[in-house]
């Protein structure tokens, strides 16, 4: 079984070496650090027999040409009609996140996450922490100088046990940055 704190603290060292090559490799632009911050994130909205709610903000910086780096925190609300009687979840979390750019609209993605999750047991609701390890990669579009979208598809590579996704489903997601 893996350790959960010395995986967190490696994705640490391994975020903030990746920042450090960042910063030296910047100098070269001369872009001052606040124009280089984003922000944004992703909504989603699933309605019917399975409602999901989900809402992601984010913050981050593009370190330099290549590389953008954040954090997020993420809150998802889910009723499930398929039920008798129905179920809701309320599930949340956060994580931290590097973006590597092959080409300038291309790019590999590693994310480091955690959430409360709930879900229902023979005895009945209960909550427990869940971690994650997101690996893939994505097409970003850029709409201005400061704005853009991006296409993504992530894997689940951690695979905990009470992981929702099985061995190798894509996550597809949308999302944005603006300038800050």
């Amino acid at each position: 079984m893996i350790n959960i704190n010395k995986l967190l603290i490696i994705s640490l060292a391994a975020f903030l070496q990746v920042a450090a090559y960042s910063q030296e490799s910047d100098e070269q632009e001369k872009v001052p650090f606040k124009d280089k911050l984003f922000t944004g994130g992703s909504v989603g909205l699933t309605f019917g027999d399975y409602t999901n709610i989900m809402i992601s903000p984010v913050v981050g910086a593009r370190l330099n040409p290549k590389v953008y780096a954040g954090l997020g925190i993420e809150y998802q609300y889910t009723k499930d009609k398929n039920w008798e009687p129905s179920r809701t979840y309320n599930q949340y979390g956060g994580r931290v996140f590097a973006q590597y750019n092959l080409i300038p609209t291309l790019f590999a993605h590693g994310e480091v996450a955690g959430y409360s999750m709930e879900r229902y047991t023979l005895t009945g609701k209960e909550r427990s922490f869940v971690p994650f390890i997101y690996i893939g990669g994505g097409y970003r579009q850029m709409l201005s100088k400061r704005s853009f979208v991006t296409f993504r598809v992530l894997f689940d590579v951690l695979q905990h046990s009470n992981s929702p996704y099985k061995a190798w489903d894509p996550i597809f997601s949308v999302g944005f940055g603006v300038g800050i």
